[in-house]
Parts: structure tokens; sequence; C-alpha cells
């Protein structure tokens, strides 16, 4: 119960289940979620952190990117997150702002975005 618990938790902020419902769709980076979400990565990084944390939320090493996704399986990966996932992945498809989100991030040149933020 303690799990699931925390689980919604961390779901009850717009940001993180906006962040979920992105990264459910395309593995981001957080240069990349910044620019989407209009904050900076100082803002962002408790989000992302606590998504982490709960076991939501994974990162891979791709070059000199780290990219987040929503994670699939895992140790800390039960039934009641998949649950919660599943549940999450079916509502808000159409939700305006989701679908705003989803559209931000497809037109992003990470390569472009990251030089004009100096990172490259």
């Amino acid at each position: 119960m303690e799990k699931l618990i925390s689980l919604f938790s961390v779901l009850c902020d717009k940001t993180r289940i906006r962040i979920i419902k992105l990264l459910s769709k395309k593995m981001c980076t957080m240069f990349e979620l910044a620019e989407v979400f209009q904050m900076n990565d100082v803002e962002l990084k408790p989000h992302i952190d606590a998504l982490r944390h709960a076991g939501l939320v994974s990162e891979v090493k791709d070059g000199q990117f780290i990219n987040y996704f929503v994670k699939g399986s895992g140790a800390i990966f039960d039934k009641y997150t998949s649950d919660v996932l599943n549940l999450v992945s079916k509502h808000f498809n159409s939700d305006e702002t989701v679908l705003k989100d989803y559209t931000k991030a497809r037109m992003i040149d990470r390569k472009e975005l990251a030089k004009r933020k100096g990172i490259i």
C-alpha cells in the first residue's frame, strides 16, 4: 500500500503528469524537457528526481546526452507502478496541454538546441 500512496503522491503534480505523458512517447534530455515546459533545469530537476525515485522514470546515456524515459520494467517496477502508468497512459491523451507538449517536443532539433544552450 505504501508504494501505491508514494506513486500517487508523486503524480499529484500537473508538471509530473505532463512529463510522464511526454516521456512515455519520446525519450528526452533535461534541456529538451526544459524547453517544452518553459522551465530551467533547476526548476525541472526536482520533478525528474521525484519521478526517478518513485521508479517511474529512468535514464540512459547516449553519447554526450542523458535521455530520460518512462520505465517499462526493472527491479523496482511492480504491479502498482505498472497499473498507475497504464492509468496515466490511457487518460489525458486528448488533453490540449499534453498534445501541445508532444508536438513541441517532436519539433525540437536536439543538436541545435544543445548548441544554442551552450551544452555542446
